[in-house]
């Protein structure tokens, strides 16, 4: 049996038991039989494995080049190196959607035996959700809509190879199953909250159970953000990171949606406020990755990140609409068993700033699905053309990114219920002189443009916020445990990670930040054609061609430029390319880039000498503080596990040994 047989029938096989765990799922939480749910654990188990063989089944005919399989063929070739052949499983759109299955394969099996067992009956009823869609999925890859399995008459000798971007940087073998995998988990909180209403429980039991998968999938959406920025920086050769491209945009919209959620779970936890919110903001979530998906594979936009035109739209279209229209339905109905303990406490309380955030990051999507959607809809009722760019989401963006960063600051320093005017000052003084102290530093760094010193302000703002909540918190571990230095800190993270954690990612948050305001603000740009021997001064950087050579490859042929770099104490040697793959008819840009913690020298291979290789055009981008950004996508992830970490178990109490009075004489 060939691989490709083999990952077919497994796929066919995992549908069937889908279907029957999502009829035994829906049965067991109806009639509380723990027969059907016994099979529907089982039916998940099973079906995850089968998925996985599946899976690896593909890898293994990538690796072995099976050109028998028209997916292989397509996306590998004989001379693909080994990581870029494995990375051809999400590389187009039926292996992508075959690594989508397995993820939430993966999360279905563990709902039906960790969730399940937990809280039964809503476990059980969200484990028929989670079957349902997942259902839907398997009968995407095992019809011609994508399956991965179509099999080729005639095998040729040799495939067409991956497209060219996705062969040229590690990073390809990282940022999509990032994105994928934030993607999918959103799909476990969707499934409790459905479940939630379905049974009409008005409760946060959902809102516990889901807790750590919403966390989960938040951090991997937004690392694999920041990953997939980082590969637009180093592969595509514009010296950038983030277009507002439509791809980009779907996938900073759900992580927008999922961030608020974070922040609000809080307030229904502590307050019992907002909860028609958390359901609202679940919901929006999920479907937002599902339109990130359709807007991905169904060919509507012409993008780097998205795929050619398929007949996987319509479905994914109808599958986003019925989602819609089940939750839409299911709120209505259950709207007076989600009514509010009690009003939202004065203006400057914690939970009234969440609700600020919530309305701010709504705004935030709803402005960037605006940008994103609206040319669409135009062409499509109008016929005209639209291209909706830069200068639109930056307008309304950047505002909204710095309200922001202003109530991330507030937040953590406000009282639940309401703050005095002595706790106001106490709190904020610090910070204030902070802010101002950000200022002053952006305006003497050079930096002027207004966006940018306020983001200056409003970070130091931030980072005076937590380093004051740290020090609160260690001097009461001091005064109740006698704790001191690290031990303090070291035992803040580990008894309250979720707490601490979180501001942690806040100073991520920061670093991001401002590495985006000082890279667009203060970036130097140059460019020159040189003969070997010849230099370009820039930024107090000196740039010499010593040569031009071109490499030949078993995958690639390239032309490299040989620059030694000198000057603000750096010392160097960068080799911008221009790549030409077998399939592709252009060539692609390979930038060198000397990066550093304080700039990035990001130099470009324009044009050269085709003839003698006797020059070359070298545009050169000296971009200041680049490199936080990528810092700040791991601080972040760093954050986001320490608030992952359950917390110490508490020991009980020993009840104090009474002792009976002696008897009288």
């Amino acid at each position: 049996m060939s691989a490709g047989d083999l990952g077919a029938g497994a796929l066919r096989a995992a549908l069937f038991l889908a279907l029957w765990g999502t009829g035994a799922a829906v049965y067991a939480a109806w009639r509380r039989d723990a027969r059907a749910l016994s099979s529907a654990r089982v039916s998940a188990a099973v079906a995850f494995a089968l998925v996985v063989v599946a899976a690896l089944s593909m890898m293994f005919a990538l690796a072995t080049h099976d050109f028998s399989i028209l997916y292989v063929a397509e996306n590998n070739a004989r001379e693909t190196p080994l990581l870029y052949s494995l990375a051809g499983l999400w590389a187009a759109l039926e292996g992508s959607i075959l690594l989508w299955t397995a993820i939430l394969a993966g999360a279905t099996a563990f709902v039906a035996i960790r969730g399940t067992a937990v809280l039964p009956r809503l476990g059980t009823t969200a484990l028929a959700v989670l079957f349902a869609m997942l259902s839907f999925f398997l009968l995407l890859v095992t019809t011609p809509a994508a399956d991965p399995f179509v099999r080729l008459a005639l095998a040729p000798d040799n495939g067409n190879g991956p497209n060219p971007l996705l062969q040229n940087h590690p990073l390809m073998a990282l940022h999509p199953p990032l994105l994928y995998l934030g993607y999918v988990l959103a799909a476990v909180p969707f499934a409790y909250a459905i479940a939630s209403l379905i049974l009409g429980e008005g409760g946060d039991r959902w809102l516990v159970a889901t807790r750590h998968f919403a966390l989960v999938s938040w951090a991997l959406l937004g690392v694999g953000i920041v990953a997939g920025a980082w590969w637009s920086y180093a592969v595509l050769g514009w010296g950038g990171y983030w277009a507002w491209d439509p791809v980009e945009n779907a996938a900073i919209m759900p992580w927008l949606t999922a961030t608020a959620y974070l922040h609000s779970v809080m307030v229904e936890e502590k307050r019992r406020l907002l909860r028609t919110w958390n359901i609202s903001l679940v919901v929006a979530t999920f479907a937002l990755t599902i339109l990130g998906t359709f807007l991905t594979r169904s060919g509507v936009v012409n993008s780097v990140h998205s795929f050619t035109q398929s007949a996987i739209g319509p479905l994914l279209l109808g599958y986003l609409t019925a989602i819609l229209v089940l939750s839409v339905g299911l709120l209505l109905w259950r709207s007076p068993q989600l009514r509010d303990a009690g009003p939202v406490g004065a203006p400057l309380s914690r939970e009234a700033i969440f609700l600020f955030q919530n309305v701010v990051f709504m705004a935030a999507t709803l402005t960037v699905l605006l940008g994103t959607l609206y040319p669409l809809v135009a062409e499509a009722i109008s016929g005209a053309q639209l291209s909706i760019g830069g200068p639109y989401f930056d307008r309304v963006e950047i505002p909204l990114a710095l309200a922001l960063l202003f109530l991330m600051g507030i937040g953590p320093q406000l009282p639940w219920h309401g703050a005095s005017r002595a706790t106001l000052e106490r709190q904020f003084t610090a910070p204030a002189v902070a802010a101002a102290v950000g200022a002053v530093a952006a305006l003497l760094t050079g930096t002027t443009a207004v966006a940018a010193v306020l983001t200056y302000a409003l970070a130091a703002f931030v980072v005076a916020t937590v380093v004051q909540e740290f020090a609160r918190g260690a001097r009461a571990r001091r005064a109740l445990h006698g704790e001191t230095g690290m031990t303090a800190f070291a035992n803040l993270f580990r008894r309250n990670g979720r707490r601490y954690g979180g501001y942690v990612v806040h100073l991520g948050i920061v670093l991001v930040a401002l590495a985006v305001a000082t890279s667009q603000a203060r970036t130097v740009d140059a460019e020159r054609t040189l003969a070997p021997g010849e230099t370009l001064a820039v930024a107090g950087y000196e740039v010499r061609l010593e040569g031009v050579r071109s490499v030949v490859e078993p995958q690639r042929d390239s032309v490299v430029a040989d620059l030694v770099i000198s000057g603000n104490g750096a010392s160097d040697r960068l080799h911008p390319a221009l790549v030409a793959y077998p399939n592709s008819p252009a060539a692609v840009g390979a930038p060198g880039i000397g990066a550093g913690l304080r700039d990035d020298l990001y130099t470009i291979l324009a044009a050269y000498d085709q003839r003698s290789l006797s020059w070359a055009t070298i545009r050169i981008r000296v971009i200041p503080l680049v490199s936080w950004l990528w810092l700040g996508g791991l601080v972040i992830g760093l954050g986001a596990v320490i608030a992952a970490l359950p917390a110490p178990r508490r020991r009980p109490a020993r009840m104090p040994v009474i002792e009976a009075p002696a008897p009288a004489d």
